[in-house]
């Protein structure tokens, strides 16, 4: 990204986790309600669904920047729900942020081939030789970013906490049932017999170890899922609904302006036309 002192965006809300690397220039970002300056050397993270935006100044240089939004999980969890990122690292060894600079124009490159053979294969319906080429390309953008990831960390490592949460296994389970089964109607009876516990007790300890009762969890999945859907798919409205479990379209709609603040379309338009 080489964006001019004029340019500007936001605030976006985006599924995933965006890291950002400033390579050159210096610009005011906004993260929630607080204003942070960066400049060259300086590795951001923007939290999933947490708003940003970039301001534009009345002159200067530009600035020039990586972008790359993804998402690590370890088991069910998402990797930054386990070990929460630091929002803003400076980053002083040139030869790191060269390394890590590398790897990420890498693992860009590679998904841009991997798209346009994956396009490909579909435009045209080719046959298992065109299959085998789009599982390679596949698993040379998963290498390389597990590469690029591997460096992140090294680099934030000593920002990040020692040690993972414990979690008691049943909420672990009942975790990865929930994220399997999102589609389909799941009482508390049905999630707590899933662990062979009752619903108190299923409740009580689901709080307890999430910090949230299994039905805003279940909200909070559904709804981001279908933000990944409605950004990454061009599946109707309809159709998102149905697969993240709301029989009713109103429903859906609802809940999802009250988890982001707009409609289902006006989050598809404005994640669309952001150049972030």
């Amino acid at each position: 990204m080489l964006k001019p002192h004029d340019f500007s965006f936001g605030p976006v809300r985006n599924p995933l986790p965006v890291f950002w690397l400033i390579l050159d220039g210096i610009r005011t970002i906004q993260i929630e309600e607080k204003h942070h300056i960066v400049r060259k050397g300086d590795l951001i993270v923007f939290p999933p669904g947490v708003p940003y935006q970039l301001h534009a100044e009345q002159s200067g240089d530009p600035v020039s920047y990586l972008s790359l939004s993804c998402m690590i999980k370890l088991g069910p969890f998402k990797f930054h729900e386990s070990y929460p990122f630091p929002m803003i690292t400076t980053l002083t060894d040139s030869d790191a942020i060269t390394r890590l600079a590398d790897l990420w124009m890498t693992s860009v490159v590679l998904f841009e081939q991997f798209a346009t053979t994956l396009q490909r294969h579909i435009d045209t319906n080719e046959d298992k030789q065109m299959q085998l080429t789009t599982s390679l390309g596949l698993l040379r953008v998963q290498g390389a970013v597990q590469q690029w990831f591997a460096l992140l960390m090294e680099l934030l490592l000593p920002q990040m906490p020692n040690q993972l949460p414990n979690i008691d296994p049943r909420i672990v389970n009942v975790c990865a049932y929930i994220q399997e089964h999102a589609h389909e109607s799941l009482s508390l009876q049905k999630l707590a017999a899933h662990v062979y516990l009752s619903s108190s007790h299923f409740s009580y300890l689901f709080r307890k170890e999430m910090g949230q009762p299994p039905s805003q969890y279940l909200r909070n999945h559904r709804i981001q899922i279908s933000e990944e859907l409605l950004v990454q798919t061009d599946l109707s409205i309809n159709e998102i609904s149905r697969r993240v479990g709301y029989n009713e379209l109103s429903e859906f709609s609802r809940a999802f302006r009250n988890a982001a603040g707009i409609s289902p379309q006006a989050y598809r338009k404005q994640m669309r036309i952001t150049d972030y």
